[in-house]
């Protein structure tokens, strides 16, 4: 009797816990869509990567990365747009707490309708702008863990970042925002 009341007490907090976690997951959950990925005209002069990063209140924050042209008419085209987050409402709830979990290469409509708080823009050669068209590519299909502490979205720019030929922050376990103003410390002098 007396070890069979902790444990239905263990029981019952863990079931209450469980409940507040389906809903606090969704409460901040964002919608992943696929990467938005569009061809480049052949009337494109010059190529561009953006690192951008924004604050999240209730979360840590979100990096991602757009690559674009200017066109012959100087017309700024963004055609890519991706990123890298949990896949899920539960797998967003539980990697916050730095459980692995299913991670997905897409993009949220934040992403879209919200203004970065840093962003950090280059322009890149044309073979550049393909070796990370081609990063993004590979790393959709084979990136399927999001762990915050070792593969999150700051992780994802420093590979984009990479295979353009940046120099990258060691450490990328840290609030995108900064990260993102530290990439474009390093690569700025």
């Amino acid at each position: 009797m007396v070890c069979l009341v902790p444990a239905i007490a263990l029981m019952a907090s863990l079931a209450i816990f469980s409940s507040c976690c389906a809903q606090a997951g969704s409460a901040n959950y964002e919608r992943t869509y696929p990467p938005r990925m569009l061809a480049v005209t052949g009337e494109a002069r010059s190529y561009f990567v953006e690192f951008r990063a924004r604050d999240e209140v209730g979360g840590f924050g979100h990096s991602y990365v757009t690559l674009g042209a200017v066109e012959a008419t100087g017309k700024v085209r963004e055609t890519i747009v991706a990123g890298f987050m949990p896949k899920s409402a539960d797998d967003d709830y539980w990697g916050r707490f730095g459980m692995p979990v299913t991670g997905s290469v897409g993009v949220v409509r934040s992403d879209f309708t919200r203004r970065p708080d840093a962003r950090f823009r280059i322009t890149i050669s044309k073979a550049a702008y393909y070796r990370a068209v081609s990063k993004i590519s590979r790393l959709r299909w084979t990136w399927t863990m999001y762990e915050l502490l070792v593969r999150n979205c700051n992780n994802f720019v420093s590979e984009i970042a990479g295979s353009v030929g940046l120099r990258t922050p060691l450490i990328t376990a840290q609030y995108p925002v900064r990260y993102v103003a530290e990439l474009q410390a390093l690569n700025s002098r």
